[in-house]
């Protein structure tokens, strides 16, 4: 799972579901994640939405009315949905139908695997659903493996901004840009080499398990802060602050993550790392939320520096 909670949506009036979207919007974000729903208004677009494949395995929930307009109805749009995506859950709703209505209809096409529904509780059959998947990782093993994707794909954000900022730069900034960056590599190297001497006075596994890595991502981070520092940049400079909180919430708890050893036996709320700090359950939550206004704001800066 994701940060993100991808969500095919099919209703021939878009437009009636936009309290809906938004007030689901507002309570996955409580809980860290971003709700993100794709939207068909008609059959033919659906088919074309899940028989993209990378799309099909990316849906977390699919979303059916039942009256589609021009004699379409929700039950054969999710009869074609079952042919090609056969386990994803489906919430089936109406504002004309009654629940019985809507479960007599997918029984009669003997469809599983789908909730009904009225369209005045949709928002909360879509938080139950919503609820009831996460709780099946949200264990800190899997949150884990959630933080390391959302934290790559900023990782990503950030190495194509110093790139940007290399290519705005003309000849003699782009010579002070490459030696800044071999200078941060060059004092990595002479305290990997202190690192070295220290190991072989006082040796240990622990010590040597410690003592990698040149340049980092969060060397990298600090030089996308200087960078747009710079005036050249001064249009950007608004991703200081970004970095900075990126740097100061996430990184830590990332590498306490990252470097943690979970136990096989049951389900840990919580790790500790060498400093004795606890990240729990709460904790990650708390982190999720960051890092999704986190990343919003490195695309912000990444936007306006292709722009």
């Amino acid at each position: 799972m994701r940060l993100d909670f991808n969500v095919l949506w099919v209703d021939d009036q878009p437009d009636r579901v936009a309290a809906q979207i938004t007030s689901i919007k507002h309570r996955m974000a409580a809980e860290g994640f971003e709700f993100r729903p794709r939207q068909c208004t008609t059959i033919a677009q659906m088919e074309a939405a899940i028989s993209e494949e990378v799309f099909t395995d990316e849906i977390d929930l699919i979303l059916v009315d039942w009256d589609l307009g021009n004699n379409e109805h929700g039950e054969d749009a999710i009869e074609r949905i079952r042919q090609i995506v056969q386990y994803k859950d489906v919430v089936f709703y109406s504002g004309q139908l009654t629940v019985v209505e809507l479960r007599e209809k997918a029984y009669l096409k003997q469809l599983e695997g789908v909730y009904c529904a009225g369209r005045a509780e949709l928002v909360d059959e879509v938080i139950g659903v919503f609820d009831s998947l996460i709780k099946k990782v949200l264990d800190l093993d899997h949150t884990r493996g959630i933080v390391m994707g959302a934290t790559s794909d900023i990782d990503y954000m950030v190495n194509t901004c110093l790139a940007l900022a290399h290519q705005k730069l003309d000849e003699a900034g782009r010579v002070v840009f490459v030696q800044e960056a071999i200078r941060r590599v060059t004092e990595q190297v002479a305290n990997v080499t202190k690192q070295g001497e220290r190991l072989k006075g006082e040796p240990s596994v622990e010590a040597i398990f410690k003592a990698h890595m040149l340049f980092t991502s969060d060397h990298r981070l600090r030089m996308l802060a200087h960078v747009l520092g710079m005036d050249n940049f001064r249009d950007y400079a608004f991703g200081i602050t970004t970095v900075n909180d990126y740097r100061n919430g996430v990184i830590s708890n990332r590498n306490t993550l990252g470097h943690a050893v979970l136990v096989p036996n049951g389900k840990p709320n919580s790790v500790v790392d060498d400093a004795g700090k606890i990240v729990d359950i709460d904790t990650m939550r708390e982190l999720r939320k960051l890092i999704l206004n986190l990343r919003t704001d490195f695309r912000v800066l990444l936007d306006s520096m292709q722009s």
